[in-house]
């Protein structure tokens, strides 16, 4: 995804951020994947003051020069609880009261690979958050090129129950998912196809004038939220009979 959709990564991280706002949560440590230089730092920081916010370089960043890449991570040291920007992913020997996830899963090739290792480095009592494009983003230009060479599928774009299923098998504790649709509507068909590359929806090496373009000219986005709890983290994984459930979700009749 590329800085021509910055504006919407902004408005999901507004949505998540709104998300999380009844959940009673403190972090001190948290991790942001990416960073999308910057966005969700900052916003974070005004959100959980006095927390660390790590954040883990976006795809420009890792495709920069190592300079850029230093110079950033200098500049992080500078701000207050900015906290550290990885490049090389997150440590081994790292955790987190938070983790949270902007637009990012749906670029992966095995998104349960992605949420085990997040459990890992998830502290006790820890929260996942994510949003991701699900499986109906551009489903216009599929329908209006229905041989699709030219396109590509985004490999971790999921239906919501099979990411659900998989926070389950991956001892998370009450896992939430929902998904909304957003519409973008173009004036151009250049317009169209540039936010179609910038979505990974297209074909680097596709030339756009054997593209059919959908009529009328617009795309959905299907935007699935999820979070989910890492509660007893010590448990055997073979422990299928005991459920776990927080002290404030149990409630009076």
């Amino acid at each position: 995804m590329t800085t021509s959709l910055s504006w919407l990564r902004a408005e999901i991280q507004e949505r998540i951020l709104n998300k999380l706002e009844p959940i009673k949560l403190s972090p001190k440590r948290i991790l942001l994947e990416p960073d999308f230089s910057g966005l969700n730092r900052r916003a974070f920081i005004r959100r959980f003051p006095g927390a660390q916010v790590d954040s883990i370089a976006d795809s420009q960043i890792q495709g920069a020069t190592p300079f850029r890449i230093k110079l950033q991570q200098a500049l992080s040291r500078i701000l207050p609880n900015s906290g550290r920007l990885l490049d090389q992913g997150i440590p081994a020997d790292a955790s987190y009261d938070l983790i949270l996830s902007n637009l990012s899963l749906q670029s992966r090739s095995n998104p349960g690979a992605w949420l085990a290792n997040c459990h890992q480095h998830l502290t006790e009592g820890g929260l996942i958050s994510f949003a991701y494009l699900g499986p109906d983003t551009g489903k216009e230009l599929r329908n209006a090129n229905l041989e699709a060479g030219h396109l590509q599928a985004l490999p971790g774009a999921l239906d919501m129950h099979d990411i659900g299923d998989a926070l389950v098998q991956n001892r998370y504790s009450d896992p939430v998912m929902d998904m909304e649709y957003l519409y973008l509507e173009y004036e151009t068909e250049q317009a169209l196809y540039k936010d179609g590359l910038a979505l990974g929806l297209i074909s680097p090496d596709a030339q756009l004038d054997r593209l059919c373009a959908p009529s009328p000219l617009k795309l959905t986005l299907e935007i699935v939220y999820g979070h989910a709890w890492v509660l007893a983290k010590n448990r055997s994984s073979g422990d299928t009979k005991t459920a776990y459930i927080r002290v404030d979700a149990i409630k009076r009749k």
